[in-house]
């Protein structure tokens, strides 16, 4: 398995792919938290995985990535927790600008108890790093 730190592979994805397709491979819904084998072709024993992979960030970035990747195991990075992480940090933000706990519920999807909890538990500081991350990594 090919060992690389989280965030060069982020970025690697990101200038190979594009935003938008590697944010869909790194969602947990697909391949995101896990290793993931690319195949070398899209055809024998790689087919079903190269078609997976091509449902999810299409054939012309499936094959991008067999290119450069084929044979490998790397690990797919998920970033449900560093987006988690900036949610709370707006709610936070939001709520000290003025922001009623109710139109938070409504905004955000969330119980008026999940909110407060929020609001009582987020690290500002540990927040404004991971923000840092995810906007060098992805914008």
């Amino acid at each position: 398995m090919t060992q690389r730190d989280p965030e060069s592979i982020v970025k690697l994805l990101i200038s190979m792919i594009g935003e938008s397709a590697a944010i869909r491979m790194m969602d947990t819904k697909n391949f995101g938290g896990g290793s993931f084998d690319f195949p070398k072709s899209e055809t024998g024993l790689g087919a079903q995985t190269f078609a997976a992979l091509a449902e999810v960030v299409g054939m012309s970035n499936a094959h991008r990535l067999c290119r450069h990747f084929g044979g490998e195991r790397l690990y797919i990075p998920n970033l449900a927790n560093q987006y988690r992480q900036e949610r709370n940090k707006n709610i936070v933000k939001k709520y000290n600008g003025g922001t009623a706990v109710r139109e938070l519920m409504r905004e955000y999807g969330l119980s008026d108890r999940r909110i407060w909890e929020i609001l009582k538990n987020t690290d500002m500081s540990q927040v404004n790093q991971i923000s840092r991350y995810v906007q060098e990594s992805l914008f």
